[in-house]
């Protein structure tokens, strides 16, 4: 992974994305950046959104390309569960222990 161009996706998401999400009560993790394909998982109330492949393309993938050009080819939105609600789920299979 360019250490350089994670660090420019990381500005331009805190900078431009994250405020656009945090108005519907969401966020965003960038996982992965692999040549010049950015995968992310949206968080918040973003997370699991019938919307969320389109607030991908039309808000994330739009504004890093806007922002980084031709660094970018494509966002992937990977679909994860958070490692807390993970924990919580095998905790209560486990019966509490």
């Amino acid at each position: 992974m360019n250490d350089m161009l994670l660090k420019e996706i990381e500005d331009v998401v805190e900078n431009f994305v994250r405020p656009q999400l945090k108005l519907h009560g969401g966020d965003i993790r960038v996982n992965s950046v692999i040549d010049k394909t950015v995968r992310i998982t949206l968080t918040g109330n973003c997370h699991g959104c019938p919307s969320a492949q389109i607030t991908t393309e039309e808000i994330v993938e739009s504004i890093l390309k806007e922002k980084l050009g031709d660094s970018i080819d494509k966002v992937i939105l990977v679909n994860q569960v958070d490692d807390e609600l993970l924990a919580f789920a095998k905790k209560l299979l486990n019966g509490g222990e």
